[in-house]
């Protein structure tokens, strides 16, 4: 997704109040009032977030009846998103990516389209018709399974800061320009080869980084 709409998220969660307005709008849709009843906030600073949310896309409004006088405006979250940001002395890296649509096939595991299949089966079982549990009881099994990705990739985070903490060492070391080194970090860090795009990430003319590439090649990279 685009790096705008990375900054927009970034920019809407940065506030605690509205993080809390989204976790509540994140269960089913509400107004103002008994948004602020529920979460202990002045309705006026509640109606304040919504606008600049609706404002931003994260949410939606419509009029809808109301049972004790004029229709109310209720919210919807609009996004359908994750975002993971990890930072350290030698790591950033920041991903959004949408929960829209169901990811390729080529990209799924074969556990993955099982829990589909069982949700499916649970949705069309008359005996499940009126019951929650067997909803419960698949989250349970998805979030112990996110549990075990998520400590796997701290463990493989950790591991990578590691070693970009000694190639940084390394590369302090070197009897090089300052500009090859923050050439050399961008390589490693981001995986850039291209030379357009190391440019434009470093504020740099395309022919000191492809002279400086070639330089690092010849004496740096093996071939």
């Amino acid at each position: 997704m685009a790096e705008s709409e990375l900054d927009m998220i970034l920019a809407m969660l940065g506030n605690p109040v509205r993080r809390r307005i989204v976790k509540r709008l994140s269960q089913e849709s509400s107004y103002s009032l008994q948004i602020a009843k529920e979460l202990g906030f002045g309705q006026q600073l509640v109606a304040k977030h919504l606008d600049t949310m609706e404002q931003a896309g994260v949410v939606v409004s419509s009029l809808e009846p109301s049972p004790h006088g004029p229709k109310r405006r209720s919210y919807i979250l609009n996004k359908n998103v994750s975002v993971t940001v990890s930072l350290a002395p030698h790591l950033f890296s920041t991903r959004i990516v949408s929960l829209s649509a169901f990811p390729e096939e080529s990209h799924v595991s074969k556990a993955s389209f099982s829990l589909m299949d069982r949700l499916s089966e649970i949705s069309q079982n008359p005996a499940d018709r009126n019951r929650i549990a067997p909803f419960a009881e698949l989250l349970d099994e998805i979030d112990e399974r996110i549990k075990k990705l998520e400590d796997e990739r701290s463990v493989l985070l950790y591991v990578r800061n590691t070693v970009m903490k000694e190639a940084s060492r390394r590369i302090r070391e070197m009897q090089t320009s300052r500009d090859a080194k923050m050439v050399l970090y961008h390589v490693l860090d981001d995986r850039a080869s291209s030379v357009g795009d190391i440019s434009e990430a470093l504020n740099m003319r395309e022919s000191i980084v492809r002279h400086i590439l070639a330089g690092l090649k010849r004496d740096f990279i093996p071939t």
